[in-house]
């Protein structure tokens, strides 16, 4: 959710800067597909009705993978669009993070403390949060991990990574 609202505000501020929705709207992007592909297959991995039916976490964690190496190959192919240099450096990070980690993203219980979304270890536990790990001793890049919050007096508060 947190994506969409930097979204919208990228689009308000470019907006403001003199932008327009018609050059938005040339911009050529190359295997949009592949993008889409990714979110359907996030979106599945991690309903629950996979979480029901899939009793193998093995499986989520290697189609999330695969899903992040689509994203990987769109990005790729859009590199010489303006942005798309940091948005990649961003998708490597995350899928750093995520690979050291068994396919899931640590997050920092702080974190998740100041956008109100868990108060402890226990209530972590209770969510249906199937990427997320919480960052300890075993940890690999931890730092690259959602340690990061918007407080929970923002609407939609919530964590991120670098």
């Amino acid at each position: 959710m947190i994506l969409l609202v930097v979204l919208a505000a990228a689009l308000l501020i470019s907006l403001l800067f003199g932008g327009s929705l018609q050059a938005l709207g040339q911009v050529d992007l190359k295997y949009g597909i592949f993008v889409l592909l990714a979110i359907g297959v996030q979106l599945l991995v991690f309903s629950s009705w996979w979480q029901a039916m899939v009793e193998r976490a093995l499986w989520a964690e290697l189609l999330y993978l695969l899903s992040l190496l689509l994203l990987f190959v769109a990005v790729w192919f859009n590199r010489r669009v303006p942005g798309f240099a940091p948005l990649g450096l961003g998708l490597l990070l995350n899928t750093l993070v995520i690979a050291a980690n068994g396919g899931r993203m640590p997050v920092s219980l702080q974190a998740l403390r100041v956008a109100g979304i868990a108060a402890s270890r226990a209530e972590f536990e209770t969510l249906r949060v199937t990427n997320s790990i919480l960052v300890g001793d075993e940890t690999t890049l931890g730092f690259l991990g959602d340690i990061f919050a918007v407080p929970d007096i923002v609407p939609l508060s919530n964590v991120f990574s670098i």
